[in-house]
């Protein structure tokens, strides 16, 4: 279930202070220390003494599973830096939500695990997990039961759910915003049967009241205005001709809402990018207009942009990733340059004021301006997760997708930051979100 270092000692002569590389595996332990890096600002070592945590020695007794025998003594040396993500509840946070004596699970930076002698184990944290919020990210099954929080937000009210949230797209302001919603498959716990977890909205059930097939694990569109009283509950977007277990998202709408590029997701895993034109903003959509652009068969994540909107990047999805193109003035596409795309998966392009590009190369937030690929991140002194960044219109506000570290999958949730500086300011969860 879990694999943990292993601790190979080799016989013969050699060097006993020489770090040797070892393959990164799991740690597991109980904090020991926390200490600065000695001439690394930012940087932070903690000292875990190795072994399986009281809590999973528990739960594989219960279950009559024999416990495995670890080398006694051994330590482990963690570098913390600005770019571990630290999780000891179901928001990331800092390293001081940490403290001497709680039970840790470590995930290294790929390439960074080593071993001096026989007792001292090195890595750099790519992930540094309290214990108990590892097992319910990774080991749910090992719980009685999901604590409340984890499971009630489900109110199809809010916009914010116990299930799938994402893409956001604001107009004016932020007063008016499209997002992506869907249910996350439920995990076994107890050996109870699994429910889906989130909203369940309208337009997720079929005319028999069952959920539809897309519903878990799928996503379709769904508008949310501010009104007198807040945010009003969220209404689905009728499309046209779609799929039932088609996912759907739009990726781009006009500020008169009658104009949309939609990203639909076939059965077989395949993407389209269609368009879709509407008389006014409380007319129907009329039948989507699948784009022909080159780079692939598999095509999806479109905007629009430019004084005439004249201008499209969209994502091309392959077997080995995804890359960004970019057509302007109507023109032949072309993929963008290589300080964009990469040997990672680029996707989600969003352009802001200036032309600068907001994209995701794997599972981070990236900005291309002024020539330069820069990382974006919110306040912290360690990383905080952020996806498919979009900013207003004026450029004042961001709006983007963040993780709770929930059992069996991630649950994303929409949420805003006002601009800061050069940067942005805290997070705010989009329901508690107000427009000015």
């Amino acid at each position: 279930m879990l694999a943990l270092v292993a601790l190979i000692v080799s016989c013969g002569m050699q060097d006993t202070n020489a770090p040797v590389p070892q393959p990164d595996s799991l740690i597991l332990g109980r904090i020991s220390a926390i200490r600065e890096a000695a001439g690394e600002p930012g940087v932070w070592e903690v000292e875990i003494r190795e072994g399986l945590p009281d809590q999973m020695q528990s739960a594989m007794r219960r279950e009559g599973r024999p416990l495995p025998a670890l080398d006694k003594d051994v330590t482990v040396r963690v570098r913390v830096t600005g770019d571990t993500v630290c999780v000891a509840g179901l928001r990331p946070g800092d390293l001081d939500d940490f403290r001497v004596g709680q039970e840790v699970a470590v995930n290294p930076l790929p390439g960074t695990t080593a071993m001096t002698g026989s007792k001292l184990i090195t890595a750099d944290a790519a992930e540094l997990y309290l214990f108990s919020a590892y097992r319910l990210r990774f080991l749910p099954r090992s719980l009685d039961s999901l604590p409340e929080e984890v499971v009630a937000p489900s109110d199809p009210g809010r916009i914010n759910s116990a299930g799938l949230e994402m893409t956001p797209l604001p107009l004016q302001g932020g007063k008016v915003v499209y997002f992506a919603a869907g249910l996350l498959p439920g995990v076994p716990v107890g050996g109870k049967e699994p429910q889906p977890v989130g909203a369940v909205r309208p337009g997720m059930r079929d005319r028999s009241g069952a959920l539809a097939p897309w519903a878990v694990g799928g996503f379709r569109p769904y508008r949310v205005a501010w009104g007198k009283r807040g945010w009003e509950q969220p209404q689905p977007v009728e499309l046209p001709d779609l799929a039932p277990e088609a996912k759907a998202r739009l990726t781009w709408i006009n500020d008169e809402e009658t104009s949309c590029l939609v990203e639909v997701t076939l059965a077989d895993g395949s993407r389209q990018l269609l368009a879709g034109q509407r008389a006014s903003a409380k007319a129907p959509w009329g039948k989507l207009e699948r784009l022909e652009l080159p780079g692939g068969p598999s095509i999806g994540d479109g905007q629009r942009f430019g004084t005439q909107l004249k201008a499209l990047v969209w994502t091309v999805y392959d077997m080995n990733g995804s890359d960004l193109w970019l057509s302007t003035e109507g023109g032949p596409g072309q993929m963008l340059e290589p300080r964009i795309n990469t040997m990672g998966p680029e996707w989600a392009p969003r352009v802001g004021p200036n032309t600068a590009l907001y994209f995701c190369r794997a599972d981070r937030q990236l900005l291309f301006s002024g020539g330069v690929v820069q990382e974006v991140r919110l306040p912290g002194t360690q990383r905080r997760p952020l996806l498919e960044a979009v900013p207003a219109k004026d450029g004042g506000l961001l709006f983007f997708r963040v993780p709770r570290f929930t059992p069996g999958a991630l649950d994303w949730d929409l949420g805003a930051a006002p601009r800061s500086g050069s940067g942005w300011g805290k997070a705010v969860a989009l329901d508690d979100w107000k427009p000015e």
